[in-house]
């Protein structure tokens, strides 16, 4: 029995595979549609809606927790930069990147 070939460490990210500007921009790019501003960001829009609201539904669980580990105020920043601020900037950087990757148009090179 053949066992199945692996995907390559770089496509086995759970994260990114979930990101919603990506699955569409790489569907556009695959069929060579060059999408309208409007529809190369608006999954961009969705995306940042959907990351703000996963963000908000662990604020209160998250400052609970800070609270009851009575962190110092350096501890609770770091907690916040890492819980809030990395996750939502890796979100909209990587579907920032997929909406210009679905729009851009090559140039002939001469």
């Amino acid at each position: 029995m053949k066992r199945p070939v692996p995907k390559p460490a770089s496509t086995n990210c759970c994260a990114t595979e979930m990101i919603l500007s990506r699955i569409i921009a790489r569907r556009r790019i695959a069929a060579g549609q060059q999408p309208s501003f409007i529809a190369g960001w608006w999954p961009v829009a969705a995306d940042i809606a959907m990351i703000a609201a996963v963000l908000a539904m662990l604020w209160q669980p998250l400052l609970t927790a800070i609270y009851v580990a009575d962190l110092p105020l350096y501890g609770t920043i770091l907690v916040l930069l890492f819980a809030i601020y990395l996750p939502f900037q890796i979100v909209v950087v990587i579907s920032t990147i997929w909406a210009v990757k679905s729009r851009w148009i090559e140039e002939d090179s001469k």
